[in-house]
C-alpha cells in the first residue's frame, strides 16, 4: 500500500490528524500485521468493535470504530492509554472506501473496471494477463468486488501499480455508483445486461440503468467499453459524455472490419473465430490501429467473447494489443467459472459459481458443442438461479426448454424449480432423452445416480446459483471418475 501521513489519513477520515501514518488497512485480526490500521465493519454475522481490544494489542496503529457504539475491552484499552488510537466516524464501511480513495489518488496507475451480468470474473481474469503482459497488475482476487472488497483491492496498491483491474458487483440501484465513486475509473467495462437480479430491480431496464452507473462515473476522461450489441445500455452510452469503445465477436468468415456497424453503431474491436479445435481456438483480432491472431486455450463461446471485451479494455487503456493479445495463453481463470476437468473418460465443466437465464443458455450451448466434439453425449446438472422475482417459473422453464433445444441428452434438475425444468425439458425432447428432478437435499444420491449412468466420453456441465452448493457435485464427480470411471 502506498502509505498515508497521519494527515492525509486524517482527512480522508473526516478526523484530525491520526496518531502516525498508515501504511496497511486491516479488517481481521486474524491478518492483520503490526502497523495496520484496524476497521471495525458490522456485518450481519460479525461486529468489529469486538475485536478493536485485540487489534490493538497485535500492534495496530489504531481502530477506526463506529461512533457511539459500544466497544468490547473499552475499560481495559482506556487504562493501558490508548484510548486515543480510536478514531469513531459515522460509517467505517465509509471511512474504508474514503482510505481506498485516497491511496488510488496517490497512485498514477490505471483503474479498470469491469461489470456487467454475465462474464466480469472471466473479463477480469483475461486483462489481468492480458495487460500484465505490458504493465505490473493488481486485480481483484476471488469475489471481493463489492463495498468490502474493492477498497481492500485499492489498498494493496504500491508505487510499482501499473495497472488496477477492479471487478464490481451489484444486487441494486447505486451499488456501482458507490463503488466508482470510490475507484474512480479510468477505464469501464460492461461486458453485457442480462436479467439477474430481478427480485431487487424489477426490470431488465434498472438492470441496464445500474450497470450503466459506472459510464456515468468514470473520470471525465475516462472511456467506457460496452458491446456492440446491447440496446439497453444506449440510453446510458449517451448520456455518459466520456469517449466509448464498442467490441463485437464474430463467428463467421466474412471480412473482418474494424468499423462493423450493426444497428449504427460501429464496433472499434472486433474479434472472429477463424477455427476451432479440441478446446482451442485461432482468433483473429483487428482494431483502428492493427489486426494480429492470438490462440485462445478455450473454446467456450462466452470465454471467447470475454476475450475480445478484454482486448476493448486494453485498447481503452492505451496499451498495446498486439503485446497483450500475446497473454491470454497465460490466463488463470478463477474457479467456478466454467473449469473443464477431464478425468476418468468424462468431461467435466464445473460452472457452479452462479446462474441466470442468459449464463445458462450460453453454458447449454458450449456444452453440446464440447459433447460433439469429444464425441459423448451432453448431460446438464442444473440447479435453480436465484433472484429472478415474480417470473422465477418462467425463467426456469425456458432453461429446461433451451436445455432440449439445445440438444442436451440428458438432465437433471435440482432445486425447488426442479419440476417446472424437467417437464419444460420433456415438453421439448425427442424420444430417447431423459430428465429428472430432484430437491436440493439429494446431492449425494445425485452423484451416485450419476455414477451409475454416465458413460465414458461423457460431457458434463453443471451449473447452478452459489447458494445451491453445486460444487459438491463437481466434487462428488472428480472423485468418482478419477478412482472408478
Amino acid at each position: 500500500m502506498i502509505p498515508l501521513s497521519p494527515e492525509e489519513a486524517g482527512q480522508a477520515l473526516g478526523t484530525p490528524p491520526l496518531r502516525s501514518a498508515v501504511g496497511g488497512v486491516s479488517v481481521d485480526t486474524r491478518n492483520l500485521r503490526p502497523g495496520d490500521l484496524f476497521i471495525a465493519l458490522v456485518g450481519e454475522r460479525f461486529d468489529g468493535h469486538e475485536y478493536v481490544s485485540a487489534a490493538l494489542a497485535a500492534g495496530a496503529c489504531g481502530a477506526v470504530v463506529s461512533t457511539g457504539h459500544s466497544i468490547a475491552g473499552i475499560n481495559e484499552i482506556e487504562k493501558q492509554g490508548r484510548s486515543n488510537l480510536i478514531y469513531p466516524v459515522n460509517s467505517p464501511l465509509l471511512a474504508l472506501g474514503a482510505l481506498a480513495r485516497a491511496v488510488r489518488r496517490r497512485s498514477q496507475a490505471v483503474v479498470i473496471a469491469v461489470t456487467g451480468s454475465v462474464g466480469k470474473t472471466g473479463t477480469k481474469d483475461l486483462i489481468r494477463a492480458m495487460a500484465g503482459m505490458e504493465r505490473v497488475v493488481l486485480a481483484t482476487e476471488s469475489n471481493l468486488n463489492n463495498e468490502i472488497g474493492v477498497p481492500l483491492t485499492l489498498l494493496q496498491i504500491d508505487k510499482a501499480t501499473e495497472i488496477v483491474v477492479l471487478e464490481m458487483g451489484m444486487r441494486g440501484l447505486g451499488q456501482i455508483a458507490y463503488l466508482a465513486d470510490v475507484a474512480e475509473p479510468d477505464v469501464g467495462v460492461i461486458t453485457n445486461v442480462a436479467p439477474v437480479h430481478l427480485e431487487l430491480l424489477g426490470s431488465l431496464d434498472n438492470v441496464a440503468q445500474a450497470k450503466g452507473e459506472l459510464l456515468m462515473r468514470l473520470k471525465p476522461d475516462g472511456v467506457g467499453v460496452v458491446p456492440v450489441q446491447c440496446p439497453s445500455l444506449d440510453p446510458w452510452v449517451e448520456q455518459c459524455g466520456r469517449r466509448v469503445v464498442r467490441f463485437l465477436l464474430r463467428d463467421t468468415r466474412e471480412h473482418l472490419d474494424a468499423a462493423v456497424a450493426i444497428e449504427g453503431k460501429r464496433s472499434d474491436v472486433v474479434g472472429q473465430i477463424t477455427a476451432c479445435d479440441m478446446g482451442r481456438c485461432l482468433l483473429n483480432m483487428k482494431w483502428p490501429e492493427g489486426e494480429t491472431e492470438a490462440i485462445t486455450p478455450f473454446a467456450a463461446r462466452y470465454r471467447l467473447e470475454n476475450a475480445v471485451a478484454a482486448a476493448a479494455a486494453c485498447y481503452a487503456a492505451g496499451l498495446s494489443l498486439a503485446q497483450c493479445l500475446a497473454g491470454i495463453g497465460g490466463v488463470v481463470f478463477t474457479p467456478g467459472r466454467g473449469d473443464e476437468y477431464d478425468v476418468g473418460g468424462l468431461v467435466i465443466l464445473d460452472d457452479t459459481y452462479n446462474a441466470n437465464p442468459e449464463a445458462v443458455a450460453v453454458a447449454l450451448t458450449d456444452l453440446v458443442q464440447r459433447a460433439r466434439e469429444v464425441g459423448g453425449r451432453p448431460v446438464a446438472v442444473l440447479g435453480d438461479m436465484l433472484e429472478l422475482g415474480a417470473d422465477t417459473s418462467y425463467y426456469h422453464a425456458e432453461a429446461g426448454r433451451c436445455a432440449a433445444q439445445a440438444g442436451t441428452r440428458v438432465l437433471y434438475a435440482v432445486g425447488d424449480q426442479a419440476e417446472i425444468m424437467r417437464d419444460a425439458f420433456l415438453e421439448v425432447a425427442d424420444d430417447g432423452r431423459v430428465a429428472v428432478a430432484l430437491p436440493l437435499g439429494e446431492l449425494e444420491s445425485l452423484v451416485a445416480e450419476l455414477k451409475t449412468h454416465l458413460n465414458p466420453g461423457d460431457v458434463v456441465l453443471v451449473k447452478g446459483s452459489r447458494r445451491l452448493g453445486l460444487e459438491r457435485v463437481v466434487q462428488g464427480l472428480l472423485r468418482l471418475a478419477g478412482g472408478e470411471c
